[in-house]
């Protein structure tokens, strides 16, 4: 027979794996071939139009809620991408993004109000 204390804890475990916040870094490195500049556009639109912020010079980052929706953002990304050029994708846990260190620059107006390891949820 089942342990109701095991099946509760199997369930507790895979309810907190699914909740784990997380961040998804895109880093474009467009070309400067004929007839990209306009691939490159409509991607960049593309993942604008998809929740996406610039959070730095050709680098686009969103919060995503649970592992299956940044799988869910990265299906999308896969289906418009640019043919040349490099696009790099990284996926981090909120704990991962939280060891990020700044090294020089000012903190951004939305990490000096809110703080850097604090995230709102619109």
């Amino acid at each position: 027979m089942n342990d109701p204390n095991n099946a509760f804890a199997a369930f507790e475990s895979d309810a907190a794996e699914k909740s784990i916040m997380m961040r998804i870094l895109v880093m474009c490195n467009p070309t400067n071939k004929r007839g990209t500049k306009t691939a490159y556009t409509a991607f960049r639109k593309a993942l604008v139009a998809d929740g996406f912020f610039l959070w730095g010079p050709e680098l686009f980052m969103r919060v995503t809620p649970t592992r299956k929706s940044a799988d869910k953002h990265l299906r999308r990304m896969e289906e418009k991408h640019p043919d040349t050029g490099a696009i790099r994708v990284l996926l981090l846990t909120e704990r991962q993004f939280a060891g990020i260190r700044s090294l020089t620059g000012a903190p951004s107006p939305q990490e000096a109000d809110v703080g850097a390891k604090e995230i709102i949820m619109l």
